[in-house]
């Protein structure tokens, strides 16, 4: 009986573990050395971006481009603000709004961040199409 009960939980914790281990990535928060949820991101994509000061803050804006053969969605950037030291002291989550095409680029703008000495964006996470139905 034992052996059956540890078998079945045994069998229920491997199945259980990509859960785990996706709310565990769901769960991450931006640091100085934590910039990304999607690690490698730099092969699907690429970012150009300028920022200007404006009266209500540092704002950013640019595109993403997509180096991808399937469309990206649920696309979101992460904009940190930091000191000399390259400690972050503002930091700023965005969506791009809908969808990178594949092997193309989408324009995004990040709203006004605080004053910072430096100013760095990565891909804090997206989505890609695996159908080609999509289209």
């Amino acid at each position: 009986m034992r052996s059956r009960y540890r078998t079945a939980l045994g069998a229920a914790l491997v199945a259980l573990t990509p859960l785990l281990t996706g709310c565990a990535t769901a769960g991450m928060t931006p640091s100085a050395s934590v910039t990304t949820a999607m690690q490698g991101w730099e092969r699907w994509l690429r970012l150009e971006w300028t920022g200007q000061s404006r009266p209500a803050g540092h704002e950013i804006d640019g595109y993403v481009y997509s180096t991808y053969g399937s469309p990206i969605y649920d696309l979101r950037l992460l904009a940190q603000g930091l000191d000399t030291g390259g400690n972050v002291v503002t930091q700023k989550m965005t969506w791009v709004q809908g969808t990178v095409p594949p092997l193309d680029r989408t324009y995004f703008r990040i709203p006004p961040m605080g004053a910072a000495a430096s100013y760095r964006v990565t891909v804090w996470a997206f989505e890609t199409v695996q159908s080609q139905s999509y289209w």
